[in-house]
Formats: C-alpha cells, sequence, structure tokens
C-alpha cells in the first residue's frame, strides 16, 4: 500500500493511474495548520487533535510500504498545502531526539521503514533542485525511510508516465 499526499484537482487527478490500495491525500482540502500542541506526541500518539480528514494521516502511513509526495515546486519547497499535511504528520515520529548522519533528528515510532518517493513539477530551477535534494533528504533522515527518490516534471501532464 502507497499513502499518496498530493496537491492535485479532480480533473488532474483522474488522468494518473493509481493502484486499489492507494490511499489518496488531497492536500488542497486541509483547512487547519499543525498549533504545536503535542497532541499527537502525547495526549494521542500518532492521531492529530483536529477531528477532520487529516486526523489519521499518520496511521495510513504507518500501514504503508512507500510515502509518494506529488507538489508543485515552490520556490525550492513542497507547495504550502502539501508542506502544511506533511507538518500534520509529526505524530509519525517520537517526541524524543536522536544523532542520526551527523545531525539531530527525531526517534522513529515504528520500527518498519517504507520508501520515501517526491514528484515535484513546474518551473524548476537548479538553485530550486540544490533546496529540494536537501530538504527531501532531511526529511527522509527524520523519517527513517529505507530509500528516497525525487524526480521532476515540467508540468503535471508529464506526471502519468511515472505513477502506476
Amino acid at each position: 500500500m502507497r499513502t499518496i499526499i498530493h496537491d492535485f484537482n479532480k480533473k488532474e487527478l483522474s488522468k494518473l493511474n493509481f493502484k486499489d490500495d492507494d490511499k489518496l491525500i488531497n492536500a488542497n482540502g486541509c483547512k487547519n495548520n499543525c498549533i504545536g500542541c503535542f497532541s499527537c506526541w502525547i495526549k494521542h500518539p500518532m492521531h492529530c487533535a483536529f477531528n477532520d480528514d487529516y486526523s489519521d494521516i499518520v496511521s495510513s502511513i504507518a500501514k504503508s510500504d512507500e510515502l509518494v509526495i506529488i507538489s508543485k515546486c515552490r520556490y525550492g519547497c513542497y507547495d504550502s498545502k502539501v508542506k502544511q499535511v506533511l507538518e500534520r504528520c509529526i505524530g509519525y515520529v517520537l517526541p524524543y531526539f536522536t544523532v542520526r548522519s551527523n545531525a539531530i533528528h527525531h526517534f522513529s515510532r515504528y520500527s518498519n521503514k517504507i520508501k520515501l518517493s517526491c514528484y515535484f513539477y513546474g518551473d524548476i530551477s537548479p538553485k530550486d533542485k540544490v533546496c529540494i535534494e536537501s530538504l527531501v533528504k532531511a526529511n527522509a533522515i527524520n523519517l527513517n525511510v529505507s530509500d528516497y527518490t525525487i524526480k521532476y516534471f515540467e508540468n503535471e501532464k508529464e506526471l502519468d508516465k511515472c505513477i502506476l
């Protein structure tokens, strides 16, 4: 199973082929920002304090073999809505710290290691790619993933060649 966080509208999404067991999470519908209340860490582990469609995203990721992020590139980062959803996933890790890859990161909540695949589209400059690669690498270390990949596309229409 894959958990796929994306910023597509329904028309764009209908052009892509997904597997039947893929969990699709449309970032455009996320209305609540993470408020740093630590409820997902302490009070209700893995469950966001906001009771909305994004409350159980951590359990979806935990059950997955792969986390796929599809986002328009915005200044070398994820689109703001995708970033908003990712911030609500902080319950995937524990609130304690450890040193991995010579940097401080959160302890993993899970022993299983998932794959991380990031697909960026839009007008992406070489400087944007440097920022993206640094960001995704840090995300991969923090999420303790087994492997990660980054692919770039000029527009969302090209994505149908890689999401199968």
